[in-house]
């Protein structure tokens, strides 16, 4: 679809698609096609999961000075062309600031927010916070006081992404726990990263630079009175996205339940995709529980 300014904004959708709306918010790098890899089980279940490729990523056009303020007006545009009503939000990995930001934009309108291995605000830059693989802190680091330094270094990756996906894999694996070099070692799970990856670089890595540094932010989103559930679930074991972001999510709302999934690292929500998806789509208020 067109937006207002005349950008492109793509999406992907997936299960059934008279289903209940649920919007998935990748993780960094991702795009559309960063989904669990059960198309069956989610048409099962009679969800209808939108994927959007935000901004610079897959087809979605770039646009310079974006952040959550422009991601929640490129939303809204995208649920009014869906004409959709209520809808549950899911937020992954890095995705995270952007499913809070729907929830800060549509309020209760949004029926339920799951985020999975999700960052938090400061991300890597807290005092206190856990800290980061040495690697990953210096990306943040560098996206947050030289972007364009960062891009640079970063087109060897965008590369590699593009033409060996494999072997990004294959790093990542280097570089996690056992659980998560057992999930990525499943066909359908490092089949869905060879078909994703290529597309979250197709423009370049300013994007994956930028929501780098949207994650080290503060954020800056009212979300203390949302009324509906949140649940946040994350990995003990996770070597990506530190254990104590949970918590840290947790203060931004009212009302959050946290799961430590012990033994489980960042990238369960693919072993764990039947328990998500029911709570994505558990549509109950807290007064009605």
């Amino acid at each position: 679809m067109r937006l207002p300014d005349g950008r492109r904004l793509a999406w992907a959708e997936y299960g059934d698609p008279f289903g209940y709306p649920v919007i998935l918010c990748h993780g960094v790098p991702g795009s559309r096609r960063q989904v669990p890899p059960f198309d069956a089980l989610t048409s099962e279940r009679h969800a209808r999961l939108i994927v959007p490729d935000r901004a610079g990523y897959g087809l979605s056009d770039m646009r310079h000075g974006w952040g959550l303020a422009q991601w929640r007006c490129d939303a809204a545009a995208l649920v009014n062309h869906l004409k959709l009503g209520d809808f549950a939000v899911g937020g992954v990995s890095g995705g995270a600031p952007f499913a809070c930001a729907l929830v800060a934009e549509f309020g209760d309108r949004v029926s339920r927010l799951v985020l999975v291995s999700g960052v938090s605000p400061g991300y890597g830059t807290q005092i206190g916070q856990q800290r980061l693989h040495r690697l990953e802190y210096a990306l943040v680091r560098m996206s947050i006081g030289a972007p364009l330094l960062a891009r640079m270094l970063m087109e060897p990756l965008a590369a590699v992404l593009s033409l060996w996906p494999q072997l990004y894999v294959a790093a990542i694996r280097s570089l996690v726990g056992d659980a998560d070099r057992k999930e990525l070692s499943r066909a359908e799970v490092s089949d869905m990263f060879f078909d994703d990856l290529p597309r979250a670089v197709l423009q370049g890595t300013a994007a994956i630079v930028r929501d780098l540094a949207i994650a080290a932010s503060d954020w800056q989103l009212t979300l203390q009175h949302y009324p509906g559930s949140v649940e946040i679930v994350q990995g003990c074991d996770d070597h990506i996205v530190p254990a104590d972001c949970a918590s840290r999510l947790a203060f931004l709302f009212p009302q959050a339940s946290v799961r430590l999934l012990a033994g489980e690292g960042h990238f369960f929500v693919f072993s764990r995709w039947s328990e998500i998806l029911a709570a994505l789509l558990t549509r109950r208020w807290p007064h009605e529980q």
